[in-house]
């Protein structure tokens, strides 16, 4: 009875992200102060955390399922893929059609990254760059200005977009990146941790 109850955590770690996600994305429709904007990409680091958990997790209980893995590609969207967009657009005064374009297109990568690996099944790399490190390497980016700046300078912008659109490319590319961890103790058997 006690492990049936535990295969269900996976699960609950997965909607924690999503709630991360939703949370920070509201947080920015009514309030995008600076230090809003730090307190969601704080959020989004403890959602990156819970992310790599709910897979050990799920592996490690044997409680692996297609709804976990639907669940979690819905969750990594909004959290890593519509949160860090609504982040930064939360702090510009207006925003062109032309910047639009790019900011749009980052999602989209990342909806079409994270069902081509539902597809994908279980190998030993990841096709195109996962989501999730987008996501951080771009809240990163946003944490790091904050501090520095209290508004956006241009030159800012141009780089966050230049970098919002390399990692579009880079994570619907077919370029193989390893699954960096192999962690024997906390998984059960010797499991890649993506």
């Amino acid at each position: 009875m006690k492990s049936t109850k535990l295969k269900h955590l996976p699960n609950v770690l997965t909607f924690c992200n999503m709630a991360i996600g939703i949370l920070v994305i509201c947080l920015m429709v009514h309030n995008h102060s600076l230090s809003c904007i730090k307190l969601g990409c704080y959020l989004i680091y403890i959602a990156v955390i819970l992310d790599l958990l709910d897979g050990c997790l799920a592996r490690h209980l044997n409680a692996s399922s297609d709804m976990g893995k639907q669940l979690d590609s819905f969750a990594d969207f909004i959290t890593f893929g519509v949160a860090p967009i609504a982040l930064f657009i939360s702090n510009l005064q207006s925003v062109p059609w032309f910047m639009m374009i790019i900011i749009v297109v980052y999602p989209l990568a990342g909806g079409y990254r994270l069902a081509r690996y539902n597809l994908q099944g279980h190998c030993l790399y990841f096709t195109g760059l996962p989501i999730t490190a987008s996501g951080f390497i771009l809240v990163t980016i946003l944490l790091i200005n904050s501090y520095s700046y209290k508004i956006y300078t241009s030159g800012f912008i141009v780089i966050y977009l230049l970098l919002s659109l390399a990692l579009s490319i880079m994570m619907v590319s077919n370029i193989r990146v390893n699954r960096i961890l192999q962690v024997k103790d906390i998984c059960g058997d010797k499991q890649d941790i993506s």
